[in-house]
């Protein structure tokens, strides 16, 4: 069987610490600039303390700089580049192609990873990012198991894939609505969030319908009884999404999922899944949760 991978967020590189602690095999986070999250920066300082505290356990560092770069800023992202394979970072994940054609000259060892927001959902489109450099990538969260598995055929790079978190209605990469109403680019990491927004609906004499609901995004992500089938479609990574989130949140998540690898890992037929840690934490919550598309089914139970 192939290794799987439990991929955390961290916002700061304690938080990546301590998801490292309770069982994440890698953490994904910002550097200085050119994060998916302006609010998530981290000095290239804080980087290297995370990268060597994680390689001692053999954990690896993924960087995101995965926002559209401009033209003027193309320096800055290859200086940031050259600093964080010096820091010890071991991938770089990746939207804009311009990151792919610096690393492809770069002279040290870092991986590049296309991004979800690169919206990757055929084969056509992962055989061009592999041809990129890519050595993994990173699907959209929208795709189905088949399209998965069409996908997995198509290239000999690593897949990831998002397993727990919010769930964005739009295609990444692609949604320009936090632009639109707040003029915040989603793609260069200022997004308002406004798909998790309340709105009210009313019909065409004015009607209100529902009033200050979650109308975009109804529900978040949830596959902790699903890694199996991911597993068997080709997904080695299993990403956590939530760079904002706090620690004791983070804690409680990779603990859930590490548990539920782990047991997966050790008896592939007959594992079950503890649910004390992920319950607890939700057990106040209002939202349910979706196994979204690639499943078809709207509980994440079913």
């Amino acid at each position: 069987m192939t290794d799987l991978e439990l991929l955390a967020p961290a916002r700061n590189a304690d938080i990546g610490i301590a998801a490292i602690g309770c069982g994440a095999d890698a953490v994904y986070i910002a550097g200085p600039t050119f994060g998916a999250r302006q609010d998530a920066g981290n000095s290239m300082e804080d980087i290297r303390r995370l990268c060597e505290y994680a390689h001692q356990f053999g954990a690896r560092i993924f960087l995101t700089l995965n926002t559209i770069l401009y033209d003027s800023e193309l320096l800055e992202a290859e200086r940031l580049l050259k600093e964080a394979a010096g820091a010890g970072v071991d991938a770089v994940i990746a939207q804009d192609l311009a990151v792919f054609e610096i690393l492809r000259y770069a002279q040290d060892d870092m991986e590049v990873h296309a991004s979800t927001q690169c919206a990757i959902r055929t084969p056509e489109q992962a055989r061009f990012y592999e041809s990129l450099g890519a050595s993994r990538i990173i699907l959209e969260r929208q795709l189905s198991l088949d399209q998965i598995r069409a996908i997995r055929e198509a290239v000999s790079c690593e897949i990831e894939y998002f397993v727990h978190g919010a769930l964005c209605v739009c295609y990444s990469g692609q949604c320009y609505l936090s632009e639109e109403i707040a003029g915040r680019s989603a793609n260069r990491g200022a997004c308002v969030q406004a798909c998790r927004s309340l709105y009210s609906r009313a019909d065409s004499s004015g009607k209100i319908l529902l009033k200050d609901k979650a109308l975009l995004s109804l529900k978040d992500y949830n596959l902790l009884h699903r890694l199996e089938d991911l597993a068997e479609a080709g997904v080695c990574s299993f990403k956590i999404e939530g760079r904002m989130r706090p620690a004791d949140f983070i804690r409680r998540i990779v603990s859930t999922y590490r548990n539920a690898i782990d047991a997966y890992q050790s008896d592939p037929t007959g594992y079950s899944v503890n649910e004390s840690g992920w319950q607890e934490l939700y057990q106040n919550r209002a939202r349910d949760f979706t196994t979204s598309c690639a499943f078809g089914h709207i509980s994440a139970k079913d």
